[in-house]
């Protein structure tokens, strides 16, 4: 099932990357013409900076979230497991729908929720998803409100890996509830952190559903990611050769990324606290 689902779509993404194929007609090889195209459009790699840009900044918001949660359903034992499922009710939406409700949630008219409760303040409404400055900022924040509920999941599993008798020690020693987190919560937890790394960064680097439902790449391509790159590509304008090369890319940058957070999280031994 791997090979099949996984392993040959990405052989043949790579040999499709290596073609001009076009509105589905093959027109032969053209080496790495496609990859050459891409790299000498300044496009590419500005969509290759906002994916990195939405990438860390999503990671930079649900990684701490989803630690608090996951401390959070440890700490309240019964109750937090029924917190936890309202948490995940995003997560078990669809992108789109995520989105489609966020726009009309942000809708700077009466008929927004957020007009309504800036009004209550006397604040005139916000337009968040037309302003260059505002919308990549709040593509990140809706990406992350769907998402963190699943990595406080694999958080909380690796909490409860964590023997309490190691906390119970601390305490006798007079350590700190800092010093508790520091030197044994997150050293412990440092295989489920790199666990929750690898598959967001996944997720948010290839994060395209969200934007089309919220921004469609604008306003003035503020919110064009390399994902979104790829689908106009390869899904509008039907230039499969070279939306199979964005994909390549995204592939490599992906697997660079997690090779990163292994070498800096994957040395770290559980017993290290």
């Amino acid at each position: 099932m791997i090979v099949a689902v996984h392993i040959v779509p990405a052989f043949i993404g790579f040999y499709s990357s290596l073609r001009r194929i076009f509105f589905f007609a093959d027109e032969g090889f053209v080496g790495l013409s496609n990859f050459s195209a891409l790299f000498s459009d300044p496009i590419t790699w500005q969509a290759i900076g906002r994916s990195l840009a939405f990438t860390f900044g999503a990671l930079a918001l649900a990684v701490p979230l989803a630690l608090l949660a996951a401390l959070a359903v440890r700490e309240l034992g019964p109750r937090g497991r029924l917190l936890l499922t309202i948490l995940l009710v995003p997560w078990a939406m669809s992108p789109i729908v995520v989105a489609l409700l966020w726009k009309w949630i942000l809708l700077p008219s009466p008929g927004g929720l957020f007009a309504s409760i800036l009004a209550v303040f006397g604040i005139p409404p916000v337009n968040l998803l037309s302003d260059p400055a505002w919308a990549m900022p709040t593509v990140i924040a809706v990406a992350v409100w769907r998402t963190f509920a699943f990595a406080a999941i694999i958080l909380s599993a690796g909490l409860g890996q964590i023997p309490k008798d190691l906390y119970r020690a601390a305490s006798v020693d007079g350590l700190s509830v800092v010093e508790r987190f520091t030197k044994i919560t997150l050293p412990l937890l440092a295989p489920s952190i790199l666990i929750v790394l690898s598959m967001l960064t996944i997720s948010y680097f290839n994060e395209v559903q969200v934007i089309i439902g919220l921004t469609s790449g604008g306003p003035i391509r503020s919110t064009t990611t390399l994902g979104y790159q790829l689908y106009i590509t390869g899904f509008v304008e039907l230039d499969q050769g070279r939306g199979n090369a964005i994909a390549v890319v995204m592939f490599l940058i992906n697997l660079l990324l997690i090779v990163g957070y292994i070498q800096l999280l994957g040395g770290r031994k559980g017993g290290e606290a």
